[in-house]
């Protein structure tokens, strides 16, 4: 009896932690979407595909580096936090980069990819635009075509809130994706 009861106990308290985690997932991102700061990143060029999550736009950004700090000692894969700022265009910039979580400023988390002498380089948490199957290598060969240096019209907007990043939308020649395919096709 006692056995019986401690199982379904046991049982209940798994049961609500297994529902708890998605929805605070998504919760956290719809919040990060309504609420967060916008940014928006210059993207640069790299099709492929996730065989989990379907195709997508792989994305590359301008604006990946920062000075490394001189009063922190960062390594390869090391998780860091982003200060952004925006430059007088309104596209992101990083003001500053710290393995310490800023106070009263907007940034990201990120991970390390690259140490120089004198840059770290960021991945950022907001490198794939999922996309529909049929539209993705159209949306990618857009992509390419639009980010070489003769063109960079190409941009994504990315909502930022206590270190949370969501891309939110890739533009084109200053329209969202779909709408540049829909009136370029």
């Amino acid at each position: 009896m006692i056995k019986q009861k401690y199982s379904l106990i046991v049982f209940s308290v798994l049961s609500v932690f297994q529902l708890a985690v998605p929805v605070w997932m998504i919760a956290n991102r719809e919040i990060t979407l309504r609420h967060g700061r916008q940014f928006r990143f210059r993207a640069a060029p790299v099709d492929p595909y996730d065989a989990f999550r379907g195709r997508y736009v792989a994305l590359q950004f301008e604006q990946n580096t920062a000075p490394i700090p001189p009063d922190e000692k960062l390594a390869m894969n090391q998780k860091v936090y982003a200060e952004l700022t925006g430059d007088e265009h309104g596209f992101a910039r990083i003001a500053k980069v710290s393995a310490n979580r800023p106070n009263d400023k907007a940034y990201v988390q990120c991970r390390v990819s690259n140490i120089t002498d004198s840059l770290v380089y960021l991945q950022f948490p907001f490198d794939r635009y999922y996309m529909d199957e049929k539209l993705a290598p159209v949306a990618e060969a857009a992509y390419r075509e639009h980010s070489r240096r003769e063109a960079q019209d190409v941009y994504v907007t990315v909502r930022v809130k206590d270190g949370n990043a969501v891309l939110e939308e890739l533009y084109i020649e200053e329209m969202p994706i779909r709408e540049f395919l829909r009136k370029s096709l």
